[in-house]
């Protein structure tokens, strides 16, 4: 049996970020298009920007928080990235497919991991992140729209 603290938690998010940001720069290896490249682009410098904003917040975190123990941890949340089969060519829809696989493999760690809390703060902690991620998926939503709509109006 696993005991981990709120900041292992934290910790693991983080490298997800990074791990993902790894991944979106080989997939920039494999883009079939403009559209896809500069997708992928938007999509690096997004996780850099979670990653480093999740530390922030865990630096401005409450020690009693970060110190709290969970009885389980979920199962290795890098598991997806095992898992994840890249195409030899990616197209935006592959990028933006893959992206949305990811965010919801995050969003439901935080989840599962709110709901194994026993801290009411850390629980609320969690959540917060979880609310966060799902804001972050509806603007990064917005933001490949515009790009699409901006890379076909100059291919015209």
């Amino acid at each position: 049996m696993s005991f981990n603290q709120t900041r292992d938690l934290l910790d693991a998010a983080r490298r997800f970020h990074v791990r993902l940001a790894d991944l979106y720069s080989k997939m920039l290896e494999r883009a079939a298009s403009e559209e896809a490249r500069q997708l992928i682009g938007t999509l690096i410098d997004h996780e850099q920007e979670l990653e480093k904003r999740l530390g922030e917040y865990e630096e401005g975190s409450p020690t009693n928080i970060l110190d709290t123990f969970f009885k389980y941890m979920v199962e290795e949340c890098m598991q997806c990235f095992a898992e994840y089969e890249m195409p030899a060519s990616m197209t935006s829809m592959d990028v933006i497919d893959a992206t949305r696989e990811f965010d919801q493999h995050l969003s439901s760690f935080y989840r599962e991991m709110a709901n194994k809390s026993l801290s009411e703060h850390v629980r609320e902690v969690l959540l917060n992140l979880m609310q966060m991620e799902l804001h972050e998926q509806m603007n990064l939503s917005r933001r490949t729209l515009e790009l699409s709509m901006t890379c076909r109006s100059l291919t015209k």
